[in-house]
């Protein structure tokens, strides 16, 4: 009698192969859990990560997002609550709140290119981030290319692939009453708790981590949109120019969301118990300078100031030239020679036996002459880049308060000396039947889906409304506080009495009787106390491109659009 022998089909082998892997994986992933909550700092998770990678890692059995998901959602969980408590401006104009749950005494400190600040929290497993280059698909989802700590960090941050910054997609819960506003993190879902938007992708795959851009968006060598390292910014660009420059990167792709900004209020509030970032990191707000130069000279890479003059400027920093005319940096003739390119050197030099300082450029070789008295220099936004060499994920590379340099946040990099252009926003003014101006807030959640006109695609944010009496003229105005939303940051009310109180912000009143504008956040390098991450400007239309605006660029968000958006 002969013996009967089954044999596995391909199938069943696949689905045994899966299950071993999916078995020692787990086990992997609960041994450096116990790992990660032993740990006293970021340099130990750092050091952990690339352990339990380079371990595990195997290509045809796993992608890399894949073993990002896995530890994100499996390796990096505690049991901690992140809170923080601010009053409400008819509580107290103050901008101080504090933490509180296990976030009560935990003091940060921002980081400088020199010093090494306090951040107890860059080590948790909800704060914890990494860096990858990434790539959205034509379906929304989006592919991992290169890796920090795994990879080349030029790989990384060198703009080939989107340069991302990644971290938990955590549980939040927002909500005020009558004196305070309250804002809760966990890893785990509660009542009352939603997931980041910005961690579900256009296919509706919820995923253990959000994705932010590190940088403002740049034009790569090859002409193409992107968002990596040491690039110049993309301004005098409108919100209609910009979205058909990113698509030609993919339909995918029109720009920057508001959920970015949502994301930044966020992290101060939560790591330095704070209603807006001025006073703590202030981003690039004050660095306005514009000069004649004092000597004339032909066929030179320079310009000669005076040495007072000279010791307002940061090497490294972007300047245009040109002819002046007025002080308007949108006047063709104030850039005439060159538009937005870097400071290598300033140096003390002699002429005629006087002490200036010699300002030189990168202009790719090209001199140019200059005229002492109609020379003009004025500062620009800053390259992509600045705060690469923090030493940290929160500060700016000389001085996080001085406002004349870009801010970072958990990596990201903000306020690089002109708003950022909102592409997935559009913002409205009307007036009703009363004569009153209304100001309203659209949002739409599929970036191909994202045009400079209001329509289906867009949903109007319950709460993100503002209302002045017909009559109201033009001004700056300051915020008291922002709405609760789940990822649109909105002034509440803009009925603050200056710049050092409520959000610390200002919101830039135009109003008009109809008209779709474009959304410009954060304010300029000429803003001072005005910008902030909360500043927004009501006045540009879509097809308005200037030299204090410029765009951003996209991480994971969400592709569908939820009705009856709400506020809490």
């Amino acid at each position: 009698m002969s013996e009967t022998i089954n044999i596995p089909r391909d199938t069943t082998m696949q689905l045994l192969v899966k299950v071993h892997r999916d078995q020692i994986a787990g086990e992997m992933d609960l041994k450096y859990k116990e790992k990660v909550a032993a740990a006293t700092s970021k340099a130990e998770v750092d050091a952990l990560f690339a352990e339990w990678w380079k371990i595990q890692y195997n290509p045809d059995l796993f992608t890399k997002s894949e073993m990002l998901e896995r530890w994100f959602g499996n390796v990096l969980v505690d049991t901690r609550v992140h809170g923080v408590t601010t009053p409400r401006y008819s509580k107290s104009t103050s901008m101080i709140g504090e933490l509180t749950d296990d976030s009560t005494g935990l003091t940060c400190t921002p980081s400088t290119e020199s010093t090494a600040g306090s951040d107890p929290f860059a080590h948790l497993p909800q704060f914890w981030c990494l860096e990858v280059a990434a790539e959205k698909k034509a379906d929304g989802s989006h592919e991992i290319f290169y890796v920090e700590h795994i990879d080349d960090t030029a790989k990384v941050r060198g703009g080939e692939y989107l340069c991302w910054v990644l971290q938990k997609n955590t549980y939040k819960r927002e909500w005020q009453d009558k004196d305070y506003k309250y804002l809760k993190t966990r890893c785990t879902p509660a009542p009352g708790y939603k997931r980041w938007k910005e961690g579900t992708d256009r296919t509706g795959k919820v995923h253990e981590y959000m994705a932010h851009p590190k940088y403002y968006a740049g034009i790569d060598a090859d002409g193409g949109i992107t968002c990596g390292t040491g690039l110049q910014p993309v301004n005098r660009t409108s919100h209609q120019t910009g979205v058909t420059r990113w698509r030609g990167r993919g339909a995918q792709y029109s720009g920057a969301s508001g959920s970015l900004v949502k994301f930044l209020d966020a992290m101060v509030r939560l790591k330095y118990g704070r209603k807006g970032n001025s006073g703590k990191i202030e981003g690039c707000v004050s660095y306005n300078y514009q000069y004649t130069v004092a000597v004339s000279e032909t066929g030179v890479e320079r310009v000669i100031l005076t040495k007072e003059q000279a010791a307002n400027l940061l090497v490294g920093s972007a300047v245009m030239l040109g002819i002046q005319s007025g002080s308007d940096r949108n006047t063709a003739s104030n850039y005439s020679i060159f538009d937005g390119k870097l400071i290598t050197a300033i140096e003390t030099v002699t002429i005629e036996e006087k002490e200036y300082s010699a300002v030189y450029v990168d202009n790719g070789g090209k001199t140019f002459d200059t005229t002492a008295g109609s020379t003009y220099l004025s500062t620009s936004p800053y390259y992509s880049g600045w705060n690469d060499n923090v030493l940290g994920r929160d500060g700016s590379r000389y001085s996080p308060t001085s406002g004349k340099e870009p801010g970072m946040i958990q990596g990201v990099e903000f306020m690089n000396g002109s708003y950022l252009i909102v592409s997935d926003e559009l913002w409205q003014w009307s007036t009703d039947a009363d004569g009153n101006y209304n100001f309203d807030c659209f949002k739409c959640y599929d970036q191909s889906k994202v045009g400079s006109a209001i329509n289906e695609n867009y949903e109007q944010i319950t709460g993100a409304h503002l209302v002045y009496p017909a009559g109201t003229g033009g001004a700056w105005v300051y915020i008291t506080d922002n709405i609760i939303d789940d990822d649109v940051l909105w002034p509440e009310a803009t009925t603050a009495t200056g710049s050092g109180v409520g959000v610390g912000a200002g919101f830039d009143r135009d109003p008009a009787a109809s008209g779709v504008r474009a959304a410009w956040c954060f304010g300029n390098l000429n803003n001072g106390g005005i910008g902030s991450v909360s500043c927004r400007n009501s006045n540009n239309w879509v097809s308005n491109a200037n030299w204090n605006g410029s765009l951003g660029a996209t991480g994971t968000i969400m592709g569908l659009v939820f009705k009856n958006h709400c506020t809490v």
